[in-house]
C-alpha cells in the first residue's frame, strides 16, 4: 500500500463552518466559511498528503510536538540528566525535528458531527526526549463558530511537552496573497529579545515604541521588510481572556484566540516561497500568518520548562466573527 493510501481526510461542521482534517499530522486542512455568498478557504495548505510529506518543513496545519519552537544546541538536561534531539535548524531543534508529530499517522479515537478526536503514542527516547507520553489533541467546532483545540498528554516519567498548532491563516482567503495588511492585536506588553539564531537571550523586552506593539490594532505591517518570527509574552493565560485579534483587511473576517498557554509565536510566513498549495495557488513570502500558542522557544533550558509528569492539558480557542 502506499502512503497516499494510508491517510484519510474527516470533516466537522456546523451551520457555518466546514473543516477538513487529516490523521497525517493531525493537521487541519481547510477551514471554510461563508463570505459574500460562497465558501472561502481560510487556511493555507496542501490538496493530498503526500504534499504535506514531501513539504513537512512548512507544517501548514499541524500538530506540533513533543515541543514547539526552538531547542538551543538541540540539547536539555531534566533532573541532571542530558538529552540530545536532531539539530535541524543549523546547531539547534525547531519543533522537535524532522521526524516530528506533524509526521505522523495520528489514530482516530472519535469522530462525529461537531468534533473529532485524534491520538499518538511516543515511546521512550523518541525524538530523543524521555519518557513515553500518549497525546491527544481533541478538534471541536461550537456553535457560536469557535474551534476549539484540547491538547491532552499523559507521561510515564517526567518528560516535555509544549505542543502547539502550525495553522497559516489568510481571513481573504487562502489564494488571496499575502496578509500584511491584515490588522492585528496581541495581549502582550512584552516580547523575548533574540539573538541572531531566533533564540531567546534571556531578556523580555516591551513593546512600547517598536514596531512590535500590537497593544492597540493596526495593520500587521505596511513594510514587506517588516518580518515577524517572534514570541511575544501574553498577559494573561486564562482561556477566558482574549489574547489575539486578528482582522482580513478585504473581507472583514475576525478571529478571536484564547489560550491557557503563556506565549504566542508570531510568524508571517517569511520562510514561504514558491509553494505549491491547493488548488494550483502558490503561496510565497507573507501569503498566511500563524498565531502559534506555546511556550517560550528555548524554555526546555529555562526555569519554567514545559513539563509533565503524569497528566497535563493546554486549550486554544479560535473564535470566527464577521461571516
Amino acid at each position: 500500500m502506499n502512503k497516499q493510501q494510508e491517510f484519510k481526510t474527516y470533516k466537522i461542521t456546523n451551520n457555518d463552518i466546514t473543516i477538513e482534517l487529516t490523521n497525517l499530522g493531525a493537521i487541519i486542512k481547510r477551514i471554510m466559511v461563508p463570505h459574500n455568498n460562497q465558501e472561502i478557504d481560510i487556511v493555507l495548505g496542501f490538496d493530498n498528503e503526500q504534499d504535506y510529506l514531501e513539504n513537512d518543513s512548512t507544517y501548514f496545519g499541524a500538530v506540533i510536538g513533543r515541543n514547539a519552537n526552538r531547542i538551543e544546541d538541540s540539547i536539555f538536561n531534566i533532573e541532571g540528566t542530558q538529552f540530545h534531539v536532531e539539530s535541524n535548524e543549523e546547531n539547534h531543534n525547531l519543533h522537535s525535528g524532522s521526524s516530528g508529530f506533524h509526521t505522523r499517522k495520528w489514530d482516530v479515537v472519535s469522530h462525529n458531527e461537531h468534533s473529532i478526536t485524534f491520538s499518538l503514542l511516543s515511546p521512550h527516547l523518541d525524538q530523543g526526549f524521555p519518557g513515553e507520553l500518549k497525546m491527544e489533541v481533541t478538534y471541536a467546532l461550537t456553535d457560536d463558530n469557535a474551534v476549539e483545540v484540547t491538547y491532552k498528554g499523559r507521561s510515564d516519567r517526567l518528560t516535555v511537552f509544549n505542543p502547539t498548532n502550525h495553522s497559516y491563516f489568510n481571513l481573504n482567503g487562502h489564494d488571496s496573497g499575502d496578509v500584511l495588511y491584515h490588522k492585528l492585536w496581541l495581549n502582550s506588553d512584552k516580547y523575548s529579545e533574540l539573538n541572531d539564531e531566533s533564540i531567546p537571550t534571556g531578556k523580555r523586552l516591551n513593546v512600547t515604541d517598536t514596531n512590535m506593539d500590537f497593544t492597540k490594532l493596526r495593520k500587521i505591517s505596511e513594510d514587506k521588510t517588516d518580518e515577524y518570527d517572534d514570541n511575544f509574552i501574553l498577559n494573561s493565560s486564562d482561556i477566558h481572556q482574549k489574547v489575539a485579534t486578528l482582522i482580513g483587511d478585504v473581507t472583514g473576517i475576525q478571529m478571536d484566540v484564547y489560550t491557557n498557554s503563556p506565549c504566542i509565536q508570531l510568524y508571517t510566513g517569511n520562510g514561504l516561497g514558491d509553494v505549491h498549495g491547493k488548488n494550483g495557488t502558490v503561496y510565497n513570502k507573507h501569503a498566511g500568518v500563524c498565531l502559534e500558542t506555546q511556550f517560550e522557544p528555548n524554555s526546555v533550558n529555562s526555569n519554567h520548562p514545559p513539563l509533565i509528569d503524569g497528566e497535563q492539558e493546554y486549550k486554544t480557542i479560535y473564535r470566527f466573527s464577521g461571516l
